[in-house]
């Protein structure tokens, strides 16, 4: 297994900034965020010069792209305007020679039956052409998508090139069955995201790996992974873009990295 994190630990600093840490630390990749606000890179094909020959000369392997389109919802046009979306997202990462892109079911409005078959569609309607751009659609665990019930509608009916980007703390936090869930999508599993969490007065804080207080299984479910023969990437998220008071990442970041190298390593 390889170690990455995402680029959301760094609202404050510039992609070259990011990628510095990437090397200083000694991760093996980093997971990018590929968003509209630009932070660290727009969904723009192709890929602005400057920012393309900033990765490319940094030698830093991107591990996946983090994009931003979901199909759960009733619009049909939306919907056309994100399967768009993720077409672009796959062309930048062919040419950024990203493995995968991380999409969205995005959150259930009307009916779960009805939004899987909307998912199911949309990915499905493009997962050739992710194939033949030698990407892999990646989708995370994530809203309502975190269920066993509901997952397990979205993968009888999903392609099987479509994989699935395991965040084992969100299913932990929505109160399912961690095993249930890791036993559903074990054949699936492309890429893993990984932070801790305690409870301050009922609401989540996340917090380091080790932390006593925590209450996400880091450790067994690395030892899953590597059990069923996961050798993707372990990508720590530490979301200080969207929790601005979480600690800064140069403190927090190496400490998931000692971490997971002792669990990988043991």
């Amino acid at each position: 297994m390889k170690l990455a994190f995402t680029s959301l630990a760094y609202p404050e600093l510039t992609l070259s900034e990011v990628l510095e840490r990437v090397r200083r630390f000694g991760f093996d990749g980093l997971e990018l965020r590929v968003a509209e606000d630009g932070q660290h890179l727009k969904p723009i094909y192709p890929v602005p010069k400057q920012d393309y020959e900033l990765i490319k000369s940094s030698g830093i392997k991107l591990s996946n792209l983090a994009g931003y389109a979901s199909f759960a919802m009733p619009n049909e046009q939306e919907r056309a305007r994100n399967e768009e979306t993720l077409r672009t997202l796959i062309l930048i990462a062919r040419e950024l020679e990203a493995t995968g892109v991380r999409v969205y079911g995005g959150r259930v409005t009307d009916d779960v039956e009805k939004a899987a078959e909307r998912i199911i569609t949309s990915l499905n309607r493009v997962v050739k052409f992710a194939e033949d751009n030698g990407v892999v659609i990646m989708m995370e665990t994530h809203d309502d998508w975190v269920k066993a019930n509901n997952l397990r509608r979205l993968l009888n009916g999903l392609d099987e090139g479509i994989g699935i980007l395991l965040d084992f703390a969100n299913v932990v936090a929505a109160g399912e069955n961690l095993d249930n869930v890791l036993e559903l999508v074990k054949g699936r599993v492309r890429h893993v995201h990984v932070k801790n969490f305690k409870l301050i007065n009922g609401k989540i804080r996340y917090t380091t790996p080790d932390d006593p207080a925590g209450l996400v299984p880091i450790k067994r479910v690395v030892d899953y992974l590597r059990g069923i023969g996961f050798n993707g990437y372990l990508s720590v998220e530490w979301e200080k873009k969207w929790h601005p008071e979480l600690e800064p990442a140069d403190e927090v970041l190496p400490k998931y990295l000692s971490y997971l190298r002792s669990i990988i390593n043991a």
